[in-house]
């Protein structure tokens, strides 16, 4: 997806109180997966976000929903994503 789709996709799972994702890059398409911080399995969740950082996207990153993000508005996640990334 763009990413602009991207910001649109995790806005509305943000606005529903989901609250951790991995976003990342393959190739040029934008592709993320929610993290899940609350599992009792949290080692397989740290595992999926180190193949996807080390087999996919070196750029990878885990994005907490109520630490990184003070408003749900389209550019403003844009902006916080890219920020975040560097």
């Amino acid at each position: 997806m763009r990413f602009q789709e991207l910001a649109e996709a995790i806005q509305g799972d943000l606005q529903e109180g989901i609250l951790y994702f991995i976003i990342y890059q393959d190739g040029r398409q934008w592709k993320y997966e929610k993290y899940d911080n609350d599992s009792d399995d949290i080692d397989e969740e740290q595992k999926k976000y180190l193949i996807i950082k080390h087999r996919v996207d070196d750029k990878a990153i885990i994005v907490n929903g109520k630490k990184h993000f003070d408003f749900y508005d389209i550019k403003y996640i844009q902006n916080q994503i890219k920020h975040l990334r560097r």
